[in-house]
């Protein structure tokens, strides 16, 4: 949400990486500077803004988002932006396939509760499992195919 208010108040779809840190820093007042490096690097690793070059941009649409008027983060956004964000193992497809969900815009609970009605259903492993749910959302799985039989022949 703290993207899009930001992207919001500038009426911008596009801004620098120094825009967006002196808009959320100075002109906002919203993080002190070093906060506002942090934000930057989470909202860039974990896929909500996109970076190209110099230019920064919101990966998502940010007229669909509800942004309170008035919006400022509250410091329970601060708390959560200073959790390390820990990657799943690359060993592990089912915990990268949970990751990339929201992707395909499911919750990971979603996704769960999917992949173990499907399980059931056709008594196959979670993994081809996993790929026939992202399948079915229209995802390009050849690429996930190795990994998830990897993972079940290493059984």
């Amino acid at each position: 949400m703290t993207a899009a208010a930001f992207f919001r108040s500038k009426g911008k779809n596009v801004v620098t990486e120094n825009e967006f840190f002196m808009g959320v820093s100075m002109d906002l007042r919203w993080l002190q500077p070093a906060e506002t490096k942090e934000l930057i690097s989470l909202l860039i690793n974990s896929g909500v803004l996109e970076k190209d070059g110099e230019y920064l941009r919101p990966s998502f649409d940010i007229r669909s988002a509800d942004v309170p008027i008035g919006f400022r983060p509250s410091s329970d956004v601060l708390r959560i932006k200073r959790k390390k964000i820990v990657p799943p193992a690359a060993d592990d497809p089912l915990s990268v396939l949970a990751a990339e969900a929201g992707t395909l815009g499911m919750e990971k609970r979603d996704f769960i509760i999917s992949l173990n009605a499907i399980q059931k259903q056709m008594n196959i492993d979670i993994e081809v499992a996993a790929l026939l749910l992202f399948r079915e959302k229209g995802a390009d799985i050849a690429d996930r195919c190795d990994d998830a039989y990897r993972a079940i022949a290493g059984r």
